[in-house]
């Protein structure tokens, strides 16, 4: 909603056959295509000719369409369906607390600065934003992370934390909660204990923690406003898209941080090129970016 290879395409070894004897798929048909998802995810698609025109072919008969020909254009012009081809070949990789630096600068420096500032004015209103938030991993990290820093005066604050994906089949495993062993295999028993619920094999996220979190389905690269946020996080989402594309989502979040507020990338990655104001900030060996703040708040602190 996000390493280097955070999206991956979904394509299991069962649909990597030969395509039909009668099946063509002409390489402008193929181009066409790939435009058409393009546009509608805002994600470059890194898949071969060859990937791309087996599942197309794989797609034809589901929709009932009479020959490839008929399924492609039906394709471009239909949105429904441009997006459930796009769900099959984006796959969000993610892990609980991926970047363990970035959520020590969270809790270490990004938090207590905002709670400093909230102090002078009696608020204690925290709005955080997970954008591709895939299948809830990160959102709920967040949430740990707010519930292990905060402690006992946790009950006193209005926290809200927005996880938005473009995928709705991740969106909802996100809401189920529910995870394996193996996904959890890195996370201290104590935390395990506190946050999980033991299900058979699995781990159901307790309602404390999804109590907190929010999940919508959103595109980065179309207009949508979901309010201003204190943080955003933006993990290994930014190197998916172009260069123009990039930037534009870099400027959107920028106009939803509240001025002071936190943006946090994947460990390594850098801003590209824009026309905003945000100034990087180092916690041991991790560099979040802080949008600055606004001239009389600034002189006040």
């Amino acid at each position: 909603m996000h390493t280097a290879s955070a999206w991956q395409f979904n394509l299991p070894l069962s649909r990597m056959h030969k395509l039909p004897a009668n099946a063509t798929i002409l390489e402008h048909e193929l181009s066409q295509v790939r435009l058409s998802l393009e546009r509608e995810t805002g994600v470059l698609l890194d898949i071969s000719d060859a990937q791309l025109s087996d599942l197309l072919t794989e797609r034809v008969p589901t929709r009932a369409a009479k020959s490839t020909d008929d399924y492609i254009h039906a394709l471009c012009n239909t949105e429904s369906e441009r997006e459930r081809l796009a769900e099959l070949l984006i796959s969000g990789e993610t892990r609980f607390f991926r970047y363990p630096a970035a959520f020590q600068a969270f809790t270490k420096l990004a938090l207590p600065e905002l709670e400093e500032r909230w102090s002078h004015d009696n608020q204690r209103n925290l709005r955080i934003w997970s954008a591709g938030s895939s299948s809830g991993q990160e959102p709920y990290s967040i949430a740990i992370s707010l519930c292990e820093a905060l402690k006992c005066s946790k009950e006193a604050w209005n926290i809200q934390i927005i996880a938005t994906d473009i995928r709705a089949t991740a969106l909802q495993a996100a809401e189920r909660g529910l995870y394996c062993d193996s996904e959890l295999q890195n996370m201290p028993l104590e935390m395990l204990q506190t946050y999980f619920a033991r299900i058979g094999q699995h781990y159901l996220v307790k309602p404390r923690i999804r109590n907190l979190v929010t999940f919508t389905r959103a595109n980065l690269t179309k207009p949508n406003y979901i309010g201003r946020f204190d943080c955003i996080f933006c993990m290994d989402v930014l190197p998916h898209f172009s260069a123009a594309q990039r930037s534009a989502v870099i400027e959107k979040m920028h106009m939803y941080l509240q001025p002071g507020g936190f943006l946090f990338l994947g460990q390594g990655e850098k801003l590209p090129a824009t026309n905003v104001t945000l100034r990087w900030r180092q916690c041991s060996d991790y560099m979040m970016y802080q949008r600055p703040l606004a001239a009389g708040a600034a002189s006040s602190q």
